[in-house]
């Protein structure tokens, strides 16, 4: 995938900038965590699920 690191980077940032406000206790601070930590879970478990089938797909090349 050539947008992993972009990816990660924003998911980063989002956590970052979340508690940064967390810790200035601005308002909505708490959704922009969540939806960091929400949103970059779902990418990671897609990824995961993702490499485990190329995986399978590049086994089955050299096996077959």
């Amino acid at each position: 995938m050539k947008n992993d690191k972009l990816i990660y980077s924003i998911g980063a940032g989002l956590v970052i900038i979340g508690a940064l406000m967390r810790i200035l206790h601005l308002p909505y601070a708490n959704a922009i965590l969540i939806f960091a930590f929400i949103a970059m879970s779902m990418y990671q478990t897609w990824h995961v699920s993702y490499l485990k089938k190329r995986i399978k797909e590049l086994e089955g090349k050299v096996n077959g």
